[in-house]
């Protein structure tokens, strides 16, 4: 039965990846802000097209669920970078299975909010914010 306050969409997944999602789908999640802030540290990426998983391999569609901060701060590090979610949950997977990664107990918590200050037919003014702090700590307030 589906959770309150999940959403649920599909991800595009090697076949060996996808057996590992299914199988440990929460604890690999937990290593989503560390291999996000990883990804973090390359520049933001525009007049390019989004890049997806292109292995040699069979890739599986998976219907997964995220909360919806999970699912907004995929979104928010994906389209900066114009990669596809898929992708980003494929390099999450990658870095859990390294065993001394695992370990490591250097958890984050990500804060994802926005701000609109114009949206209408005539234009578009978005700011978007996502701020990482240590888990159990609580999130730095921004101001603007």
């Amino acid at each position: 039965m589906k959770k309150k306050h999940e959403l649920t969409t599909s991800v595009s997944l090697p076949l060996a990846a996808t057996i590992v999602w299914r199988s440990h789908r929460k604890e690999i999640m937990r290593f989503a802000e560390r291999y996000l802030r990883i990804k973090m540290r390359k520049p933001v990426r525009r007049e390019v097209t989004r890049s997806y998983n292109r292995l040699d391999c069979e890739f599986i569609i998976v219907t997964t669920r995220f909360a919806p901060a999970e699912y907004d701060t995929l979104h928010f590090v994906a389209a900066s970078l114009r990669l596809s979610v898929s992708s980003l949950i494929y390099g999450i997977i990658q870095l859990w299975k390294k065993p001394t990664r695992r370990t490591i107990e250097r958890f984050f918590e990500t804060n994802c909010s926005y701000f609109v200050s114009k949206w209408d037919p005539e234009a578009g003014f978005l700011e978007e914010f996502l701020t990482f702090y240590r888990a159990g700590t609580y999130p730095p307030q921004l101001t603007s």
